[in-house]
């Protein structure tokens, strides 16, 4: 979340929009090691970030001891098909909400299930995302309306800043990424709760 806030917050101070070409392209070039370093910071804790809070979902429903590091480092092993299955998945429902929104829950909600075979049945991108798939078939309009929900819980308040034009002030952007991940977890629990209850 940190790091989230920090990029965005770096990149709304440029102001660019209001810059001459010249001018933008000159303020690029001086932070643009820092924005280099906080894009893949990010992304790496946000890849294993998925891994590792379905390793903590299992530890805390089979009372197993595990810290928040060692999830997370879980995650972070299983970093490249994590990457993969993220980048597939992000193209996918993607794609769904160029085809008027509803059809990008969907999508979401059906591949979601991937970390889970890759964290815990050692699966490869492709089949992660094909067994997420079916694993989902008789929830899919359940999952679908949960997913809609929470994502678009996400959505409504980015759109909502943006009216507003609060969306480049830090406060927004603090209430933003804490709305992002307060809905992402749930949903990152429903993922898991329906892979435990279909295994079981």
């Amino acid at each position: 979340m940190t790091l989230e806030i920090a990029l965005t917050s770096l990149i709304a101070s440029l102001d660019i929009q209001s810059s001459s070409d010249t001018a933008a392209l000159e303020a690029i070039g001086e932070i643009s090691a820092q924005v280099l370093f906080l894009v893949l910071a990010s992304l790496i804790l946000s890849v294993a970030l998925s891994g590792g809070c379905m390793t903590a979902f299992r530890s805390l429903s089979s009372d197993g001891l595990i810290s928040p590091y060692q999830a997370l480092f879980a995650g972070l092993r299983k970093f490249f098909p994590l990457l993969w299955a993220n980048i597939f998945h992000t193209c996918a429902y993607g794609i769904g909400f160029l085809m008027l929104v509803l059809p990008g829950f969907y999508l979401y909600g059906r591949l979601g299930l991937f970390p889970l075979f890759i964290m815990f049945e050692n699966r490869g991108v492709m089949d992660s995302l094909g067994e997420s798939w079916n694993i989902t078939d008789e929830v899919a309009s359940k999952l679908f309306t949960l997913t809609a929900i929470f994502i678009s819980i996400q959505l409504g308040f980015g759109f909502i800043g943006g009216m507003m034009g609060a969306d480049g002030a830090l406060w927004f952007l603090i209430a933003a990424t804490v709305i992002k991940y307060a809905t992402l977890m749930p949903l990152f629990y429903l993922f898991y709760s329906l892979y435990e209850s279909v295994k079981d």
